[in-house]
């Protein structure tokens, strides 16, 4: 049952990362979270956030000339296993840069407090 709220937890992330850059994506993080939370209870979106965003990817690719593309993305189970794909490999990268990252503080060059640089 998880599964079927990762698309909408991938909406969630992009838009908070966007929000900080365009504020006009601001308006989106509410109902995307609303959308991810009505998933995680195991009930469909009030509001069809997640279908909303499927039409304005499709629609923004056909307009820019890739129409194909753009018929992919418009089919629901398409997008859902994109997006599926997508928040299950960010997932990956983010653990394994975490433990690089440990790694990097625990064992760095500059411990011992002589720095090679």
């Amino acid at each position: 049952m998880v599964i079927f709220c990762i698309p909408c937890l991938v909406l969630v992330i992009y838009f908070l990362i966007a929000a900080i850059f365009f504020p006009s994506y601001r308006v989106y993080i509410k109902e995307a979270w609303r959308c991810f939370m009505d998933k995680l209870k195991g009930k469909k979106c009030a509001f069809s956030f997640d279908n909303k965003m499927r039409l304005a990817f499709s629609m923004w690719l056909a307009k820019r000339g890739m129409v194909r593309l753009g018929r992919f993305f418009s089919n629901k189970g398409n997008f859902y296993v994109t997006l599926t794909i997508i928040g299950i490999v960010l997932t990956i990268i983010s653990i394994f840069l975490f433990i690089l990252l440990i790694k990097f503080l625990v064992h760095s060059p500059c411990a011992d407090g002589t720095c090679p640089i």
